[in-house]
């Protein structure tokens, strides 16, 4: 009798009487396959200890996969992983990936909720998708500011991305820096 079409419900009892019959087959799987399995463990924790993968949420950016290699840095224009650190409406941890638009020494000029790096001007908005009120970041001042050393200021493509133009992200410290951000599509 072919126990796949036992209709009788599982209890304990049949439950090991089928893993016994089970347990040699596996441990032959094992034994005829270790070295490939140790490898396979091994570039796990290889890849693991220095990759991630994340997926963007949002229109932020216009792609949706990245590659994050960890500790490594990032030339300004290049896209930078960070933990969320401020509360809601992330969780404490959460990834985020954003252009780094400013690194430290670099000038941002900051008029009302605008800001402009380079020839690049940012549109701060007054309310976000969410309709909700948006505040402009107060750690930098009207007129010219120099970014300070350990600090980031970083933007999203997106003209309604939440990024260093509003108080909720503001500047992005170094000790929350995952790595470089490499988009895969």
């Amino acid at each position: 009798m072919s126990l796949l079409n036992d209709k009788r419900p599982l209890t304990l009892v049949i439950f090991l009487n089928k893993s016994k019959s089970f347990a040699p087959i596996l441990v032959n799987h094992v034994k005829s396959h270790a070295i490939t399995w140790a490898l396979l463990v091994f570039l796990y924790c290889v890849i693991q200890a220095n990759y991630r993968l994340a997926i963007n949420q949002t229109p932020s950016l216009p792609y949706t996969l990245f590659l994050i290699c960890l500790n490594k840095t990032v030339d300004t224009g290049g896209f930078i992983a960070f933990r969320w650190h401020n509360g809601a409406p992330y969780p404490n941890g959460y990834p985020f990936i954003k252009r780094l638009v400013a690194s430290p020494g670099d000038i941002v000029t900051k008029k009302g909720r605008d800001f402009m790096i380079g020839n690049r001007i940012l549109i701060g908005k007054e309310r976000g998708l969410s309709l909700k009120a948006l505040y402009p970041n107060d750690d930098l001042h009207d007129g010219e500011n120099t970014i300070q050393l350990n600090k980031y200021f970083v933007a999203g493509e997106h003209e309604y991305s939440l990024d260093s133009r509003y108080k909720l992200l503001g500047l992005v410290d170094k000790k929350d820096v995952i790595g470089r951000a490499y988009p895969i599509f």
